[in-house]
């Protein structure tokens, strides 16, 4: 396989097998919308040829930010500003897809101001902070967060949107023991776990319909001691590809300390032999000698970078060089 042929995935069409995987520039105004530079490091990205952008982490809810100059898109005021992002990527022949983020207890940057919510009130190990419980209306209501989010999405002239379920942000804490410790419905068994995850994919897929490309970026691993297991991950991943979503994004929480390869080759593999979605395989990937020898010996196709593209946003090239 050539890494370097256009193709498509998920639903979105790519002009290689490499895709820009979610990088916070933290270059956002403070109300969240994008900005001249935030504009250009997409038009860089963009002319240099990347597969498919995935943009920073946008907020769905307007009573919390991870960051303080975090992307957002909780109201409809910021679709003509998302649009010129858009059109900007568009000009230059390449696909950008949102991703699109609640988050919790591992990051606030102003927790006094915040809502924090959060599958169990238990102290984040990460942050220290202590999210309030959420209930059967707040489940609803993030879901609704996420389905409008997603709408305007679609209405900014975005490829698709890519549901941020890992890296302990609030999908992935539901999805997580260590963070999910719930009696009811939505903890306890994988399944109960995945609930409110369902949900909330349910509710993006109803919103943006049945064509339009939805991903979802997900965990192998949380990173502690009975934590998210690989067989919990694989079964996630499946219920979801069933469920029609477009592409999972394979990352995780817990890295080597010195660079052995692809971290999450293993379990990338594994879920892409499962399922028929395409598989992304993000976390220590830099050879395209790897790359090749994954694609030839499995399923996983596509590539997901994020540091490279900060040092170098002409990596493309520099990969083909070294080819």
């Amino acid at each position: 396989m050539d890494l370097f042929e256009s193709t498509m995935i998920g639903g979105v069409s790519a002009r290689n097998h490499f895709i820009r995987s979610a990088t916070a520039e933290g270059k956002a105004t403070e109300d969240g919308f994008p900005t001249e530079t935030i504009r250009q490091v997409y038009l860089n990205l963009a002319r240099n040829e990347v597969g498919v952008i995935i943009t920073s982490l946008a907020s769905v809810a307007d009573y919390e930010k991870s960051s303080g100059y975090q992307l957002m898109m909780d109201r409809d005021g910021l679709i003509p500003a998302y649009q010129e992002i858009t059109e900007t990527v568009h000009a230059e022949g390449g696909s950008i897809v949102m991703q699109l983020v609640h988050g919790s207890s591992s990051a606030q940057a102003f927790p006094e101001q915040a809502k924090i919510l959060g599958p169990s009130s238990i102290r984040n190990p990460i942050s220290g902070l202590v999210p309030r419980q959420m209930d059967v209306d707040d489940m609803a209501e993030v879901a609704g967060l996420f389905a409008r989010a997603a709408v305007r999405a679609k209405r900014a002239g975005f490829d698709g949107v890519q549901i941020h379920g890992a890296h302990s942000c609030l999908l992935s804490q539901f999805l997580s023991p260590v963070f999910n410790q719930r009696t009811d419905a939505f903890g306890g068994s994988r399944e109960n776990r995945f609930r409110f995850v369902r949900e909330v994919y349910d509710a993006v897929r109803g919103a943006v319909g049945p064509a339009y490309p939805v991903w979802m970026k997900l965990d192998c691993t949380d990173g502690f001691e009975n934590g998210l297991s690989t067989e919990d991950f694989l079964w996630n991943g499946e219920q979801l590809a069933m469920r029609g979503l477009d592409a999972i994004e394979v990352s995780g929480m817990r890295q080597p300390r010195v660079y052995k390869g692809a971290y999450y080759r293993e379990a990338a593999e594994r879920l892409a032999e499962r399922i028929n979605a395409p598989v992304i395989l993000t976390g220590g990937v830099r050879s395209v000698e790897d790359m090749q020898v994954i694609c030839a010996e499995s399923r996983v196709q596509f590539f997901g970078m994020s540091r490279p593209f900060l040092a170098h946003p002409d990596y493309i090239t520099r990969l083909k060089d070294k080819r």
